[in-house]
């Protein structure tokens, strides 16, 4: 009986195997049959049900791949592509679709990794050169501010004070050119100069009588940040961003033994920084990035916590949308003795951000965003943006404009609302003061063109 049970174990194996294959063996001419007539929806709906039946092999995932990248579904071919390439990873034609469903998917550093492994005619079939400059951006413009025309002939001194001061930012203009690099396979960098122009207006009012004095403030920047592939599908970006602030300033003081107003001169100089490290990880249709900062901007400390959720639902660039949820705590100095003990205000704010992005014409596209929370020395894009102005800001909304002119040149226009908040002070005496919220808007229009090489 031992022996029975055995031998019909056998043939239960036996048959188990020989219908798998028989199985496979259909599905097989299925979606080759199917992947010939380039009858694509078909193979994907065959093959993703082949897959769920634990049937896996390389011909299966490829013509799901191809027949996903027909559809300009690229992120699904991609990860059918990786899948493909664990049966057969020196498959030409594999590798070939896989690099170009990088690169089309917006994943140029995993596609340039991939690349540099590829034998050299490979590398010559998809023209594949490490460039040490790879590309060059410029962009600049102006924003425009109300600050000075709805806020600059307020009263600030009311009937029981003995004088009023308010400090209005005012129209601003922007510059940088930035330069990438690709130093290695899996690292590129890129750095830039940023020049920031802020008109500003500081106003004395005492009797009704206006001492008015403008001036600028003048903000030179270096940036620098750093891309570098773990693997494929995870990468990990440190950036540094340098602010030097400059300005002349005239102050004001009551002298109460003179019972005089006195106007002494100084300078302004500030070192502003911020620390970021950022990780991102490639999923089919999303990615997850995790990001970190750390700044010192207006004598204040800076730390930085959030991530942001990017889906493309058609696994390309023709939709998608990025949300970003970060958490910023604020430390003030205060005095110096708060300062070396390591007291001080502490605040914590919650800000929300949501992008979204869609190709219009064969060419162009579209972006609208809004972000909502108090920006006030906050940072985003990497610390790429800064906004380090004292001023605050409650909303920020904009949209852009990206158009490719060519292989070679990108050109993109921007346009962004901030809404802010501002304050006067008036002195009810020498010593005691009352601080009046205001509030203006900016409107800011920012050109940008690079040069691929």
């Amino acid at each position: 009986m031992k022996h029975i049970g055995i031998f019909f174990t056998f043939l239960l194996l036996i048959s188990n195997i020989l219908i798998a294959q028989n199985s496979k063996d259909n599905i097989d001419k299925k979606t080759e049959y199917l992947f010939d007539k380039k009858m694509y929806k078909k193979v994907i709906f065959v093959g993703e049900n082949a897959l769920k039946e634990e049937q896996d092999y390389f011909n299966l995932r490829y013509r799901i791949a191809i027949s996903y990248y027909e559809f300009k579904n690229y992120r699904m071919a991609i990860h059918h592509l990786e899948k493909a390439l664990t049966f057969n990873s020196d498959d030409p034609a594999a590798l070939e679709y896989l690099y170009y469903a990088y690169l089309f998917a917006g994943r140029t550093n995993d596609a340039n990794l991939l690349a540099s492994k590829f034998p050299d005619y490979l590398k010559q079939i998809v023209n594949y050169k490490r460039k040490y400059l790879s590309n060059i951006y410029l962009e600049g413009g102006p924003s425009n501010s109300n600050n000075i025309s709805k806020n600059g002939s307020l009263d600030i001194d009311s009937d029981t004070s003995i004088f009023g001061e308010s400090d209005l930012n005012a129209n601003l203009f922007y510059m940088h050119l930035g330069l990438k690099h690709d130093l290695l396979p899996q690292l590129s960098i890129y750095h830039g100069l940023s020049n920031l122009s802020i008109s500003k207006r500081k106003t004395i009012r005492m009797n009704n009588h206006d001492t008015i004095f403008d001036y600028t403030v003048k903000q030179l920047e270096y940036y620098i940040n750093a891309d570098y592939q773990l693997s494929k599908g995870l990468k990990i970006t440190p950036a540094f961003h340098f602010l030097k602030v400059n300005a002349d300033l005239t102050n004001v003081s009551y002298d109460t033994l003179s019972y005089k107003y006195q106007y002494s001169n100084s300078a302004l100089s500030l070192n502003n920084y911020v620390l970021s490290l950022g990780i991102t990880k490639e999923y089919k249709l999303f990615s997850i990035s995790a990001f970190t900062t750390y700044s010192n901007l207006n004598n204040e400390t800076q730390w930085q916590l959030g991530a942001t959720a990017n889906y493309f639902p058609f696994g390309n660039l023709d939709y998608y949308s990025a949300t970003t949820l970060a958490m910023l705590n604020v430390k003030s100095k205060g005095s110096n003795q708060g300062a070396n003990s390591g007291t001080g205000n502490r605040e914590s704010r919650l800000i929300f951000d949501q992008l979204f992005g869609v190709k219009v014409l064969q060419k162009l596209w579209i972006e609208g965003s809004f972000t909502i929370g108090n920006l006030a020395n906050y940072n985003e894009k990497n610390a790429f943006i800064v906004y380090n102005i004292a001023d605050k800001i409650n909303f920020k909304s904009g949209f852009s404009l990206i158009y490719t002119l060519n292989s070679n040149f990108e050109l993109s226009l921007r346009y962004q609302f901030l809404s802010r908040e501002s304050n006067y002070l008036y002195y009810n005496n020498s010593t005691e003061t009352t601080e009046i919220l205001t509030n203006y808007q900016n409107n800011t229009i920012i050109g940008g063109i690079k040069w691929k090489l």
